[in-house]
């Protein structure tokens, strides 16, 4: 009852502000509930607007795909906005690559029109200063999710290949927090880090701040492709529930929320939109179900809810639990040019219905 009860007034307290400070997105986001349990995509749109990075991460998995000739501008992205504002949605994260490293962030951030969407950004914290974060707020940004792979300096640093990025990535977090920005601290979990002191030390540590942290599991792709030892098993995943319940500031993307089940997202919570405009069902699958320069979200969403596996629910995630899942599909576009389309991946016998 504690759990549930702290759970609550985070939510409560998060909806709050939300209202106070973008009441039309407060508006759409009261009727997300109600989507789902219709059936619809509520879906949070990741948008890989550039891969371009200043770090050279080991669990990088931005550098993999094949370079096209046409990419994302401001145009683009405000095409994406209105129609995801048609369909409901609410939720934009900007990612990468380094997306502070964008020259032109203030245009593709007015692009997504703030004022009807909540937005946020993945970011390795290098560039966010006090007064870039303030700046940020100023122009309409609401949250970022900054990355630390470990509550020890020197094994940040090495996995990040930069000995200054984890004293950049904690004043990050703070200035974040300072100027009024939502902060979320992201921890890649593989099954060798998932039971130990570091994990529990970083959830206790956003507790105790006031931070939330998110809890990504590993996937074997990019860097890690193939490499299915980094994987979760049940005990880590029982672990992991555990320390929520203990430090309800540390969750991962399955968790129940806002009065959402849990479960795998896939599509029907988040996707992603590349550099070059391919849409992954998931950030993590690297199968393209369509590109918003050839067609709208709402026919590519549609084509992916007709892939039997996006479709039904799992109560684990696809990409990073479901070994059955991991090793008959995931591995089909190991060693391939990525991303693979879907009609790759997906057969008539897997139950995909043709359009």
């Amino acid at each position: 009852m504690v759990e549930s009860n702290t759970k609550k007034k985070i939510e409560n307290t998060k909806r709050d502000k939300l209202r106070r400070e973008k009441p039309l997105v407060y508006e759409k986001i009261i009727k997300l509930a109600d989507m789902e349990r219709r059936g619809e995509c509520t879906s949070r749109i990741d948008i890989g607007y550039s891969y371009a990075c200043n770090l050279k991460c080991r669990h990088c998995m931005a550098n993999t795909f094949q370079k096209k000739n046409r990419s994302l501008n401001p145009t683009d992205m405000r095409r994406i906005a209105e129609q995801a504002d048609a369909l409901g949605w609410c939720q934009f994260n900007i990612s990468g690559g380094e997306p502070l490293m964008l020259k032109n962030f203030d245009e593709v951030l007015e692009a997504l029109m703030p004022e009807k969407f909540h937005i946020g950004i993945s970011t390795n914290g290098y560039f966010l200063t006090a007064e870039k974060a303030r700046h940020l707020k100023s122009i309409g940004l609401d949250k970022v999710m900054i990355s630390l792979d470990s509550y020890d300096e020197s094994l940040h640093n090495q996995n990040r290949a930069s000995d200054g990025a984890y004293e950049k990535a904690i004043n990050a977090i703070w200035n974040a927090r300072n100027a009024g920005l939502d902060t979320i601290i992201q921890h890649v979990i593989t099954h060798q880090n998932a039971r130990t002191e570091n994990t529990v030390e970083l959830a206790k540590f956003a507790q105790e701040n006031g931070f939330s942290l998110d809890l990504v599991i590993a996937k074997a792709i990019g860097q890690w492709e193939g490499r299915h030892d980094i994987l979760i098993d049940a005990e880590d995943a029982a672990f992991l529930r555990e320390l929520h319940k203990k430090y309800p500031a540390a969750r991962r993307d399955v968790f129940p929320s806002y009065g959402m089940r849990g479960g795998c997202g896939i599509l029907k919570k988040c996707f992603h939109i590349s550099q070059f405009g391919d849409v992954f069902p998931c950030v993590f699958m690297h199968i393209s179900i369509g590109n918003i320069f050839e067609d709208p979200l709402k026919t590519i969403v549609d084509r992916g809810m007709r892939i039997k596996h996006i479709r039904d629910f799992s109560p684990i995630c696809l990409t990073g639990e479901d070994r059955s899942f991991i090793d008959k599909y995931m591995s089909r576009f190991y060693g391939k040019p990525l991303p693979v389309d879907y009609r790759e991946i997906f057969t008539e016998d897997d139950d995909y219905i043709e359009e």
